[in-house]
């Protein structure tokens, strides 16, 4: 028969053990709601601004910070490249104000203003926010060199409408025969984005299955518009706008999806003014515009911006572009930022 003290030390042990499940339990409870949380409410963006900072990254390549902002406790910045006008999010952390990476011709790693103005984006930029300023299709129309192939954009304005379903399953059928992801550049509003949840989430999952290889040009915020009022003084000229807010709130809608905001933007209505232009410079953006307005019977030649509405709103040139996209050999799409190249 075992003694009290042989009992004791045993549920002494059995205790220990009950209690370091429990734990473990515990510990493994709070690690999952914890995750759950973070997947469902991810830390906010806080503070969007933009900028502009000059800086290097860990190889040593220039890189220009066009907007920052922070998640959580994390500084962070959007980025472009202004050799391939592409952009992505990187931590404040990974930038050096001079390169790591000095060539002989510049042993301090100090970079300079005659170096930034020479880079491909930045003579983009000054020369597409230069006068003339037409109030209609301002901005970069068609390739900047001859090409073979064509630009697709594909405009996303509000509408009470569901997507043209149809023309996008065509794209996705499209990258089955072409083996390779589909390039277009899609002009998001960010109304259409917040009142059509469902098809904005089908097309990023396009995105990140790499069916469609998009890039996603700022439309504005709200994309307003008023039947009764002439051009000069509708969509962003109307005397309401806050055109700071109608372009960061976009971005901040893309980047809460996981999304990268181009340097692209694509004025509603194909409207603009000097200020606009002026105000487009500071923010770092490059307004694209279109020779190939395939509704307005415009036709598309090499090298091409075209432009169709996605949104149900104007099916008329989806009908006229879909015949071409059911055969790859019968068009060759390419993505925006080549159109810069000379």
């Amino acid at each position: 028969m075992e003694t009290n003290e042989n009992l004791l030390a045993k549920l002494s042990l059995n205790s220990s053990k009950v209690f370091i499940i429990c734990i473990f339990l515990i510990l493994s409870l709070i690690i999952s709601l914890c995750s759950y949380f973070w997947i469902t409410y991810p830390p906010s963006i806080t503070n969007y601004r933009e900028t502009f900072i000059p800086a290097y990254d860990k190889q040593g390549k220039l890189q220009i910070a066009i907007r920052a902002y922070t998640v959580g406790s994390i500084f962070k910045f959007l980025v472009v490249n202004p050799y391939t006008f592409e952009t992505r999010i990187a931590e404040a952390s990974e930038f050096a104000s001079r390169n790591p990476h000095p060539p002989l011709t510049n042993p301090n790693g100090y970079f300079t203003i005659s170096e930034l103005e020479q880079t491909p984006y930045m003579k983009v930029l000054k020369k597409y926010t230069s006068p003339p300023y037409p109030i209609e299709n301002y901005g970069i129309k068609s390739a900047s060199s001859l090409v073979r192939g064509v630009f697709l954009t594909v405009d996303m304005c509000p509408s009470t409408k569901p997507f043209e379903e149809k023309f996008f399953n065509t794209l996705v059928n499209l990258q089955r025969k072409m083996k390779k992801a589909v390039p277009l550049a899609i002009s998001l509003s960010g109304l259409w984005a917040l009142q059509h949840s469902k098809e904005f989430d089908w097309l990023i999952e396009q995105h990140k299955k790499q069916r469609l290889n998009i890039t996603w040009i700022n439309h504005s915020l709200s994309h307003v518009y008023y039947t009764d009022v002439p051009f000069p003084e509708n969509f962003l000229l109307t005397p309401q706008t806050n055109f700071s807010e109608e372009i960061l709130s976009l971005e901040r809608i893309l980047l809460s999806k996981g999304q990268v905001p181009s340097v692209f933007f694509r004025f509603p209505g194909l409207v603009s003014d000097e200020n606009l232009i002026i105000q487009l410079r500071r923010f770092g953006l490059i307004p694209i515009a279109s020779d190939a307005w395939l509704a307005k019977e415009q036709q598309a030649k090499e090298g091409s911006i075209i432009l169709v509405h996605g949104n149900s709103n104007e099916h008329k040139g989806i009908e006229m572009i879909m015949p071409q996209l059911v055969d790859p050999t019968s068009i060759q799409l390419l993505p925006l930022h080549k159109v810069f190249e000379e």
